[in-house]
């Protein structure tokens, strides 16, 4: 069966799913779209609900939706365009049941790891979460109302990173030191104040976390604090401070390198 209306049930859901996050926190589910993110998804055992496919694009993908054939649904070129959050899309959607939070006191906690305080930008999200994968982070933490994990748009960015790394969702950034310290894990502050070490010149613990503030106020001077150290990204010339996402690129590169 072709649906070709705005009204049907499942893609009103789809809808909701992917512009509402009190939806997706309602429903426990999220969105996804395009081949390569579905690709990734089927690759990481995501649990996949439903599939959306046009007939064009199932036969451009048969090689792995048609395992799939008894959850997807053929969807007509206007309803791809109305579920798209991208200017060409590829024909392809997806609804995921979120995986389980794992509570990070229950974990055991050795490595490099990213804390991440208030991120707001879903773009900055998504780009640290893939650097993160690609640099092998033990884990990363979200702290202190970052944006949704499952916005379209930080699902989006990750390019699949988001189903292989180890994320963390809490509340209280105070709570997530006390847990880091009893493991033994020391604590970094990215700041951009002058009395701090270069990260250049840092030499990180075996298990340590960086933990990176929001994109326009950085950190709070009280959460700071009960970091073990502060590390900064000297910079010349008149620029004062990098993309969130780029500073903790670099961050992170210099927290795994060898």
């Amino acid at each position: 069966m072709l649906i070709t209306s705005n009204e049907n049930s499942n893609v009103k859901l789809y809808i909701k799913l992917s512009s509402n996050k009190k939806a997706r926190d309602e429903h426990n589910q999220f969105t996804i779209e395009g081949s390569r993110l579905l690709r990734e998804s089927v690759l990481e055992n995501a649990d996949i609900q439903m599939i959306f496919a046009t007939i064009s694009a199932f036969e451009k993908n048969k090689d792995f939706l048609q395992k799939y054939h008894d959850r997807i649904i053929t969807i007509s070129e206007g309803i791809a365009k109305r579920l798209s959050n991208t200017k060409s899309d590829q024909g392809v959607f997806a609804i995921i049941n979120k995986p389980e939070n794992k509570p990070l006191r229950s974990q055991t906690l050795n490595g490099k790891f990213v804390v991440l305080n208030n991120i707001q930008d879903p773009g900055n999200l998504g780009t640290i979460l893939r650097t993160a994968d690609a640099v092998e982070i033990s884990g990363v933490i979200l702290t202190e109302n970052c944006c949704d994990l499952y916005n379209p748009k930080v699902v989006r960015s990750t390019m699949g990173s988001l189903f292989r790394l180890n994320i963390f969702c809490e509340n209280d950034f105070y709570d997530v030191c006390r847990k880091l310290k009893s493991e033994g894990v020391k604590i970094y502050a990215a700041v951009v104040t002058k009395n701090s070490v270069d990260i250049l010149s840092s030499e990180f613990a075996e298990n340590s976390a960086i933990v990176i503030g929001n994109e326009g106020n950085g950190l709070k001077d009280e959460h700071v604090s009960v970091c073990d150290e502060r590390v900064t990204i000297k910079m010349n010339g008149n620029i004062e401070s990098l993309n969130a996402g780029i500073a903790a690129a670099i961050l992170m590169w210099e927290m795994t390198k060898i």
